[in-house]
């Protein structure tokens, strides 16, 4: 037989059907593959779904018992830090948690509470005139560094920028049966007047056990709930603002007829300064026999807080001619508080008057006492008052007015020391979030010597604060 050979297009067309076929089966086992693929995938997400719900009901059962035991702790914890959450371990048990007290955390293990806080703040200061070089007049308000008399030239029409008022602060809280320990501790960087020199500067430190306070704070003569809202840290005159020392403080609560109540007893760090008839300056004596001793009562109505002051001291000094001591007893009285107005203004008050009030009506600005031309040490009388009204005119906008003044009855032979100063602070602060306060403030301030002479101070202040 013999051998016919197919045509050409023959052979062509069933290689394409063969290839066809080859085609279909290659892509009959991708698409079963696929499908294999798709069906595995279906599976681990339904697992992966399982998994997260049983972790979630885990997190929600551990903050339901963490929960549960903040409601019958013996402290009852701040609403702010209450809603705070706890850092997790990969375990799910807290690292660390909210603490008793405000803006404080709790490590394992321990009843201590800690807390760190603070704030950046810039000032920049437009003045009709300055201090000086190097004068804390140029960065805040001295009453007693405003020049009097003519001014020199190159002292007029200053600025000053600084962020010396920033602070830094730590806090603890320690519950205990003997009652609860608190400390505290606060920085600035007014350390040194150099304009450029940031020098650290101890504001308070001081530590507490139930009713007893030791260490560095407001003198117990100043009603702090009663100093103006100011962007100038010197404050208003006859706040008595500047006034920090060391002290022992005891203060007891109690109550009458309904109204919270308590009184305190302090002996706090002695210091006399004396105007001395001989040498026509301001001379300071930081050793004493005794400390100068304070008492407070304070009041707590609905509508506000009022406080009456007590204060008694020693004043101790001996002249170089004589080398004879010189000391004398004398006191004071202060009222001080803040009134609530209208829904969120107050109103805030203070009025001082003694024979040794010195020192402590406004800072570095009168003498406690004076030397006469016979070496004799009498006290001085002097007084001082602020009134200051804050409003605000919504949530984040808000406005202080203080009007502060002190004087002394000074001896016709201190002719070059301080007799009478006024102030005047009008600002307008602007808190677009909690954390953070811009604002602009006015300030007038005046001084006047025994001999008539005085000065005045005219200042714009710009100021923005961030906490954190």
């Amino acid at each position: 037989m013999m051998n016919r050979r197919l045509p050409a297009w023959v052979v062509f067309f069933y290689g394409l059907l063969a290839s066809n076929a080859f085609a279909e089966d290659d892509m009959r086992a991708l698409v079963k593959e696929l499908v294999t693929q798709v069906k595995a995938l279906k599976e681990q997400v339904a697992q992966s779904n399982a998994r997260i719900d049983e972790l979630e009901q885990k997190l929600q059962q551990t903050h339901h018992s963490q929960a549960q035991a903040q409601s019958v702790s013996p402290v009852a914890p701040s609403p702010t830090l209450a809603a705070a959450k706890d850092v997790q371990a990969t375990e799910g048990k807290p690292l660390v948690t909210a603490g008793d007290v405000k803006d404080t955390i709790k490590f394992p293990g321990t009843d201590t509470s800690i807390g760190i806080g603070g704030f950046v703040k810039l000032d920049t200061l437009f003045s009709n005139v300055g201090m000086g070089e190097n004068k804390f007049g140029n960065q805040r308000l001295e009453i007693a560094q405003i020049p009097v008399g003519p001014v020199p030239r190159g002292d007029d029409d200053q600025i000053s920028l600084h962020a010396k008022e920033s602070r830094f602060w730590f806090k603890s809280f320690t519950p205990t049966q003997w009652g609860n320990i608190n400390t505290y501790l606060e920085l600035d960087f007014y350390g040194d007047a150099g304009t450029t020199n940031y020098t650290p500067r101890l504001r308070h430190a001081y530590g507490s056990l139930g009713n007893l306070l030791a260490g560095q704070t407001w003198t117990t003569f100043l009603n702090s709930q009663a100093i103006a809202d100011t962007l100038d840290n010197g404050n208003s005159v006859g706040s008595v603002l500047l006034l920090r020392q060391p002290l022992l403080r005891w203060t007891q609560p109690f109550s009458l007829a309904g109204l919270a109540m308590d009184w305190q007893l302090a002996a706090e760090a002695p210091r006399s300064r004396v105007w001395d008839a001989a040498t026509q300056n301001m001379r300071s004596v930081s050793n004493s026999h005794y400390p100068d001793g304070v008492a407070r009562l304070n009041f707590y109505p609905r509508w506000g807080n009022v406080s009456l002051a007590a204060l008694g001291r020693q004043l101790k000094f001996t002249p170089a001619l004589t080398q004879t001591e010189q000391s004398v007893w004398g006191g004071a009285v202060s009222v001080a508080g803040k009134i609530d107005t209208f829904d969120a203004d107050n109103l805030r008050f203070m009025l001082s008057y003694g024979n040794v009030l010195g020192r402590y009506a406004a800072n570095d600005f009168f003498e406690d006492g004076v030397i006469t031309a016979a070496g004799e040490l009498e006290p001085l009388v002097s007084y001082s008052g602020l009134l200051a009204y804050q409003h605000w005119w919504d949530k984040s906008w808000r406005s202080t007015l203080a009007l502060g003044f002190t004087r002394a009855d000074q001896p016709g032979f201190a002719a070059l020391a301080n007799q009478e100063a006024q102030s005047i602070h009008a600002n307008l602060l602007w808190n677009p979030i909690m954390q953070t306060t811009i604002g602009l403030e006015y300030i007038y301030a005046n001084r006047e010597l025994t001999n008539g002479q005085s000065g005045e101070l005219q200042r714009v202040q710009f100021s923005t604060r961030f906490n954190f």
